[in-house]
């Protein structure tokens, strides 16, 4: 039986284990989002949207398209956000956007990292920073946080244990990330 985003009755760590591997770790890492902010979310009312860069064959098409029903994604090609870019990497800043969202974060401090000003994502990012669920991005001094990078894997897995407050998890679950300043992170996700 194929488990679902909507399938409430299962955990989100059994949706995660019953998906197929995606071909691109972004879109792999922007479908987990939604698969574990689909438990906290019940889906925005109003029209659908249809990005024209989204095949209905796409493995990913209902998925994608439940991000933009939920308000979480609005697309890549503003102001006409008729594409999603399923293919494109997800930088610091599409992250904060999506988070901010999905957690109907309320407004943040202002100006808190020195180098989102005038980004199209400023307020996203002050917001994920007042709730505690980004550092910054140069330890220790962490006044930066580097909007226009990629996030990596391990970033996402601070950002969303933070994010969805998860406990503690099993220690040494990857052999890949000993020492990683991440390892935590990725270990409770």
């Amino acid at each position: 039986m194929k488990t679902t985003r909507t399938d409430l009755t299962n955990p989100p760590e059994t949706w995660i284990r019953n998906r197929r591997r995606p071909g691109h770790a972004s879109l792999g890492i922007l479908i987990l989002w939604g698969l574990l902010l689909g438990a906290l979310l019940a889906p925005a009312a109003g029209a659908a949207v249809s990005f024209v860069d989204v095949l209905s064959d796409n493995v990913f098409a209902g998925d994608i398209q439940w991000l933009a029903d939920s308000g979480i994604t609005r697309g890549c090609n503003p102001p006409t956000n008729d594409r999603f870019c399923p293919n494109d990497p997800v930088t610091r800043g599409q992250m904060a956007a999506f988070l901010g969202r999905a957690l109907n974060l309320p407004t943040g401090e202002t100006n808190v990292f020195t180098d989102d000003n005038g980004s199209v994502f400023e307020n996203d990012i002050d917001r994920l920073a007042t709730a505690g669920i980004t550092q910054g991005c140069n330890p220790p001094t962490n006044d930066r946080f580097c909007p226009d990078d990629p996030v990596t894997r391990g970033q996402m897995a601070a950002f969303l244990g933070r994010a969805l407050n998860l406990p503690t998890g099993e220690t040494n679950v990857f052999t890949d990330d000993n020492g990683s300043v991440f390892e935590n992170d990725i270990d409770r996700l």
